[in-house]
């Protein structure tokens, strides 16, 4: 399992019929996925980067700024789907593989990213960068904060309305650099416009509810006239699986995509189980 254009998509085998059988896959709240800071690293450590750019007597500005133009940042949310650069990779089955006993999904990314862009869930790759001080939101805004130290004219206000705008929306593509193993890319949708990805929808757990929205995969390939199964490079089953290559085969035949059934593989990985 290897290439350039594919990414991979580690899960079970209930998500994997949800994602073959019914063209559907998942998108959850990146703010209760496994990395606590998520959404929030990127704003902190901007904060941070900025006040470095700045004289020690506005500082308390720069915090002001940013607790008056993300009031509402706490109560938005990001929904996405996860996928990785690495193949047959022993930390992504152990992590979201469900410990090798479960599917990797190899998408063709080029395919993937259109049916993203038309979903208003593009296909965006995530940042690891711990050190954001070079970026150029940082210099703009610490230019800004020095502008205003006199005061605030209506076209700085809207500048840092769109400043602001801009960050949060680019919170869900930066994680802690701790995360860089991963080598994660994301179907995402921005913050606050989850009326894109239409209705809601609950995975109810025993002592949980989850919150979730859906992309048909299949139902906007065809309108961009991509064929479902050219969407799927190949479909390995996990280490520790205890699916075989012609159940799984007879499952894709039974499931209407007999495509499918030849693009099945085993990995290779000596994930041992404890």
């Amino acid at each position: 399992m290897s290439g350039n254009k594919i990414l991979y998509h580690y899960t079970d085998f209930n998500a994997m019929r949800g994602i073959v059988s019914n063209g559907e896959i998942w998108l959850w709240n990146l703010r209760r996925m496994n990395d606590s800071q998520e959404m929030q690293y990127y704003i902190k450590e901007l904060k941070v980067a900025v006040k470095k750019q700045l004289p020690e007597s506005l500082h308390d500005k720069t915090d002001l700024l940013f607790e008056e133009n993300l009031k509402d940042f706490d109560s938005l949310s990001s929904y996405a789907s996860c996928f990785s650069e690495y193949a047959d990779d022993a930390a992504q089955w152990a992590r979201y593989g469900k410990n090798g006993m479960g599917v990797c999904i190899a998408f063709d990314m080029e395919l993937l990213s259109k049916i993203g862009e038309a979903s208003h869930t593009p296909l965006c790759k995530v940042n690891y960068n711990a050190n954001v001080e070079e970026s150029e939101i940082v210099k703009q805004l610490s230019d800004m904060i020095k502008r205003m130290a006199d005061g605030v004219s209506e076209d700085e206000a809207d500048e840092v309305r769109e400043l602001f705008h801009n960050l949060v929306n680019s919170s869900p593509l930066f994680k802690h650099p701790s995360f860089i193993s991963e080598k994660e890319y994301r179907l995402v949708s921005l913050p606050g416009e989850k009326e894109c990805l239409g209705k809601p929808h609950f995975y109810i757990e025993e002592t949980n509810i989850k919150k979730y929205f859906i992309l048909n995969l299949r139902d906007v390939g065809k309108k961009l006239g991509i064929e479902y199964v050219d969407l799927f490079k190949e479909i390995c089953i996990g280490p520790q699986a205890r699916v075989t290559k012609d159940i799984l085969a007879d499952y894709f035949i039974d499931a209407g995509v007999r495509d499918l059934a030849d693009k099945i593989t085993i990995s290779e990985c000596p994930l041992r189980r404890f």
